[in-house]
């Protein structure tokens, strides 16, 4: 067994980490930690939530010293600008001690264009879903995407799919493939 840090107390995510492990083969205990108190409230562009996420797993990693792998999650919105349409996405970071870094991101669905409004204005996504849901802790529970597909899909499944996603480099068969 490994030990692996996340920067979230989001129960969704810490699940995440362990079933994206189990799931390439590896049993894990893992540490969860505040995240670090300077990333933006609502992660918008590719390169924000990326940045995000991989600020997450080396905060994670530099704080729990006997983690082997740092993880951070992000939820953040990408912008279609051909098609005036904006996406909800999860990505994830892995960082290892070697300093090595590989990102996964989930499958992405639309947001609603009224959400984007109020998004725009300087509310958070989780803060205008909860409010259209009347739901509170939704992104604690089972996010967006468990609101808008009715529970077929849950905010953990999407973390689990970009977890492994960051994790498909990593994985032994693959190692030859990325470096």
């Amino acid at each position: 067994m490994i030990n692996v840090a996340i920067a979230s107390k989001n129960p969704n995510k810490v699940r995440a980490v362990r079933t994206a492990f189990r799931l390439m083969g590896i049993k894990v205990s893992v540490i969860s930690i505040e995240p670090p108190g300077d990333l933006p409230p609502e992660p918008i562009g590719i390169n924000e939530i990326i940045g995000g996420a991989v600020k997450r797993a080396r905060h994670a990693l530099n704080r729990v010293v006997n983690a082997e792998f740092g993880v951070g999650v992000e939820a953040g919105i990408i912008s279609v600008d051909a098609l005036g349409i904006h996406m909800d996405v999860t990505t994830a970071a892995v960082v290892d001690r070697d300093g090595e870094v590989t990102i996964g991101m989930s499958p992405a669905f639309m947001i609603p264009r009224r959400f984007m409004k109020e998004i725009l204005s300087g509310k958070e996504l989780n803060d205008v879903v909860e409010k259209y849901y009347g739901i509170k802790d939704i992104g604690k529970r089972f996010g967006f995407i468990g609101a808008v597909t009715r529970g077929l899909i849950e905010r953990e499944i999407l973390n689990v799919e970009a977890i492994y996603m960051a994790l498909i480099p990593r994985m032994p068969w693959n190692k030859n493939l990325y470096h």
